[in-house]
């Protein structure tokens, strides 16, 4: 594979992570000033582990954004992209 589409598939999935990242943080902001989100119906302990559950999830995506960035950059350095 061209250096450049790699580079450009590097970009794209960054966009991506970045994208589901976002939506990760609206939702926690939604569960945590709702106290539990749309369902109503939900226990404290079900509100906690949606909340724990998106927490881990977002987590896991800065991971991944943070890694594509790098990557990216290594790449773009690597092979005098800019």
């Amino acid at each position: 594979m061209p250096r450049d589409e790699i580079l450009r598939k590097t970009k794209a999935v960054s966009q991506v992570l970045e994208a589901l990242r976002n939506e990760h943080k609206q939702a926690l902001i939604s569960l945590q000033s709702a106290g539990g989100g749309a369902d109503s119906c939900d226990t404290p302990a079900a509100s906690d582990g949606k909340i724990s559950t998106i927490t881990y999830s977002l987590e896991q995506l800065e991971l991944g954004v943070s890694e594509a960035q790098v990557g990216s950059e290594r790449l773009c350095f690597r092979n005098g992209f800019g």
